[in-house]
């Protein structure tokens, strides 16, 4: 009887024991799974909290230009109508003054995608769409109006498209005007150019108009340009009027000479990659505000340009206007030397 009681005593208490162990190993494992779940859940509120809007974008711009530039204003637009249209979930970093790279560097970012947007002037482009180069070619365009009116025709939709086959869309078209000369020897008319010494671009095209005139196309880096004008290196030199003035080349030229030989068009570039990421409602977002951009940029141009030709005159520059068409006809090889090269966009500008 005893052992009984004891048996059932030592039952009793390895039951209770097992409860025991039972009970403290179910309340052990929900103690620890308790602070786990509760900080999951701490943290993931966290990431939502410093993570942006469903659907927000942020675009990296970058140009060369200071800005205040043309460039600058046009970005500017760009900037606050994209925010604007998109209620705040599309910004814009902007990198002015060539932050992020020189013209050619930022060129191939937004090719790679490494860079969303930027306003790049087309004889920089030229290497990534050769048919850029047909505005290289002189006299073609009598005025902006003109200009404009080509370059959203079929022209410019035919160059978007080669554009975009190469990683850049054109959001839309910008421009920095018409370029002229200055110069530290009197040019009165086009005999004048004989034998001047001119500064262009490393740009075949502006050489062959140059040389065409009777010059001598000397290719000097912009950077360097002032000194030899200063130094009389070079006697003359070719720009839009707000590089002009900009750069203070009425300190180092006498003469201001209206050719405008040249005019110079721009894209607002935006990397396909991102583009083609966005969706079709922030897509129609980008064109329009790139379009808003267009339309701030070319007022700043032909503002701008004005202005800074008057500022160069009352530093004290002899302006002159030669005859256009004495310069057309004095450079019409030019035509004759690139005409099968371009010849379906001279076409399609009615050339």
């Amino acid at each position: 009887m005893k052992k009984f009681i004891a048996v059932s005593l030592a039952s009793a208490m390895a039951l209770s024991l097992a409860a025991c162990g039972g009970s403290s190993s179910t309340a052990a494992t929900t103690a620890a799974a308790a602070p786990a779940a509760t900080q999951a859940a701490a943290a993931e509120t966290k990431a939502e909290a410093a993570a942006p809007a469903a659907g927000a974008v942020a675009l990296t711009v970058a140009y060369a230009d200071a800005e205040d530039s043309v460039f600058g204003k046009g970005v500017a637009a760009f900037s606050s109508k994209l925010e604007e249209l998109s209620g705040g979930t599309m910004t814009c970093t902007v990198y002015p003054n060539g932050t992020l790279g020189s013209i050619s560097e930022v060129a191939a970012m937004i090719q790679q995608g490494t860079c969303d947007v930027s306003p790049i002037v087309t004889s920089s482009l030229v290497d990534f769409c050769p048919d850029l180069g047909v505005f290289d070619l002189p006299f073609l365009f009598t005025g902006y109006d003109d200009a404009r009116t080509v370059i959203n025709g079929a022209v410019g939709d035919k160059l978007a498209g080669e554009m975009e086959n190469v990683g850049m869309h054109v959001g839309s078209w910008m421009t920095m005007g018409f370029r002229e000369t200055t110069s530290s020897k009197p040019i009165n008319a086009v005999a004048d150019f004989k034998g001047l010494k001119i500064r262009t671009q490393s740009n075949e095209v502006h050489q062959a108009i140059f040389n065409s005139l009777g010059a001598s196309a000397t290719v000097i880096s912009f950077s360097e340009l002032y000194t030899a004008m200063e130094q009389k290196t070079v006697d003359a030199q070719e720009n839009p009027y707000v590089n002009i003035a900009n750069n203070a080349y009425y300190e180092v030229q006498d003469y201001l000479v209206e050719t405008n030989h040249v005019f110079q068009y721009a894209a607002l570039l935006v990397s396909a990659q991102k583009y083609n990421s966005l969706t079709d409602e922030q897509k129609a977002w980008v064109d329009e505000a790139a379009a808003a951009a267009a339309d701030a940029e070319w007022d700043a141009t032909m503002t701008d340009n004005e202005t800074a030709k008057q500022t160069c005159i009352d530093k004290g520059m002899t302006f002159v206007t030669l005859d256009h068409d004495e310069l057309l006809a004095a450079t019409s090889g030019v035509y004759d030397q690139y005409k099968d090269k371009y010849g379906e966009l001279l076409g399609l500008m009615g050339k």
